[in-house]
């Protein structure tokens, strides 16, 4: 099977080489590939359309990607901030109620990374305490009710859980819209893939006449041969809204190109990543490209990947850029 990654390189490559078939037959009988379980007849305009179908949605899922990966930031934001605010109110009871009833009910803090039952459960327990805290009596030298040194109280604590509960709930909806994109796209693939296979079917048949289109079809999956070895790279945030690759020279007598792939997140997917670029062999060996970084606190994961003339691959390690939330003043 082709990877997700490279759809959009392999129907070009087959747009590439239908035009060529065509300029070999009539005007009036280009080159129709049948599908066998529709019995559906595709042309190379139709097929060109599947191909700009198939690109847009690759960008609606990044832009998909996009929105789920920013709530995800907010919830990281507002868990650090709640864990502070959290920390600041045991730090007074410990100080302060450490010989009361009501300290019974110290909460235990939640590690940051803790999912969201058991990290709002610790802020529940936190709010619950506060409030018998502040139902009294007070200690010495403890006024009631009881705000914390910057200024924070019991009720614009429990707004920020619950502001969180909210953005919970939104990533949630987010990662749905993400799923059903994703399917979207996956539906555009498996029908241009079965397209590319009935493709390879009747070029055979219909071009028979000319044998080197026949041996230049493009191909649905690698010829046998070697992996090639990845090469090492690097990446870094290149103002105002780029990433910089670099990467190490293959050595590899087959090479035939280098490619950066890429996601939006924090976490390289090969269900998710497409091509961004491509340089040949005598290229400069860098990639600059603004993908997935249009706004701030925005995050990418990259990978740079050997393609040899077989069509066998082998990706980098990957490669994490963060666009910052602001861009450092000039000196």
């Amino acid at each position: 099977m082709i990877p997700n990654a490279v759809y959009i390189v392999r129907m070009n490559e087959f747009l590439a080489h239908w035009a060529e078939c065509n300029t070999k037959l009539p005007p009036a009988t280009p080159l129709l590939v049948r599908l066998p379980e529709t019995n559906t007849l595709v042309t190379r305009a139709q097929f060109e359309t599947m191909r700009n179908n198939l690109q847009t949605q690759q960008g609606v899922v990044q832009s998909r990607l996009g929105s789920l990966q920013l709530v995800r930031g907010s919830i990281l934001t507002q868990k650090t901030t709640l864990l502070g605010l959290f920390n600041d109110f045991t730090t007074r009871l410990d100080a302060n109620f450490r010989n009361t009833n009501v300290y019974r009910l110290r909460p235990y803090a939640p590690g940051i990374n803790y999912g969201q039952s058991t990290f709002s459960s610790a802020l529940g327990d936190a709010l619950v305490c506060w409030t018998e805290v502040n139902a009294g009596p007070a200690p010495a030298g403890v006024t009631l009710p009881l705000v914390l040194p910057d200024g924070t109280t019991k009720d614009s604590f429990a707004s920020g859980v619950s502001s969180l509960q909210f953005n919970y709930a939104d990533e949630k909806s987010k990662g749905a819209k993400v799923t059903l994109e994703r399917g979207n796209r996956n539906d555009l693939q498996v029908t241009a893939y079965e397209v590319m296979k009935a493709y390879r079917e009747t070029v055979p048949d219909k071009l028979a006449a000319f044998p080197v289109l026949v041996e230049s079809m493009p191909r649905l999956s690698p010829l046998p041969g070697h992996t090639p070895q990845a090469v090492n790279a690097s990446a870094v945030f290149e103002a105002p809204d780029a990433s910089k690759v670099v990467y190490d020279a293959s050595t590899d007598a087959m090479l035939q190109s280098y490619e950066l792939r890429g996601n939006v997140g924090d976490e390289y997917s090969d269900e998710d990543a497409i091509v961004i670029a491509t340089n040949g062999p005598g290229a400069a060996r860098e990639f600059v490209t603004p993908f997935g970084l249009n706004q701030p606190g925005a995050e990418v994961a990259l990978k740079v990947f050997v393609i040899l003339t077989t069509g066998n691959e082998a990706g980098s390690a990957v490669l994490l850029v963060q666009r910052p939330l602001a861009l450092p003043l000039a000196a």
